[in-house]
């Protein structure tokens, strides 16, 4: 799921610059600026975070940084994951408190393998978002 952005970034760059989007950039409106489109393309294409289990995400991420500063595994094994304010976005955005209630259940490493059966049966976090909007 963490590399989807990055993968729909880098295919939609490819179809703009196939079909040569860049010469529409002197018909567009003024209030679209084909160059900062591209700029922001290239940034969604090489900004993915792999996730604090294969030591990725952004270099000045606070959460990564807090998990190395507390040599965990990830957030889940943080004594403080109930509470912690910084982990607001993912909460929100990932469903992470009730992932936190299920590793408790099952244990972390059973949680990981019912994470990947779900990833190969189609599993997609969107689907979660977008009802959230209704």
């Amino acid at each position: 799921m963490l590399s989807r952005i990055p993968n729909i970034a880098e295919e939609l760059r490819r179809v703009v610059q196939a079909y040569r989007y860049w010469r529409l950039d002197t018909v567009c409106t003024e209030d679209f600026e084909f160059r900062n489109f591209m700029k922001g393309l290239d940034w969604f294409a090489n900004s993915g975070c792999k996730g604090c289990l294969q030591r990725g995400g952004m270099p000045n991420c606070e959460v990564r940084t807090c998990c190395k500063e507390k040599d965990l595994r990830n957030c889940y094994s943080c004594g403080d994951f109930a509470k912690c304010e910084k982990l607001e976005y993912q909460k929100s955005t990932y469903k992470i408190n009730e992932s936190y209630d299920r590793i408790s259940q099952m244990g972390y490493e059973n949680w990981l393998k019912e994470q990947k059966e779900k990833a190969s049966r189609g599993f997609d976090n969107i689907h979660f978002l977008e009802e959230k909007k209704r």
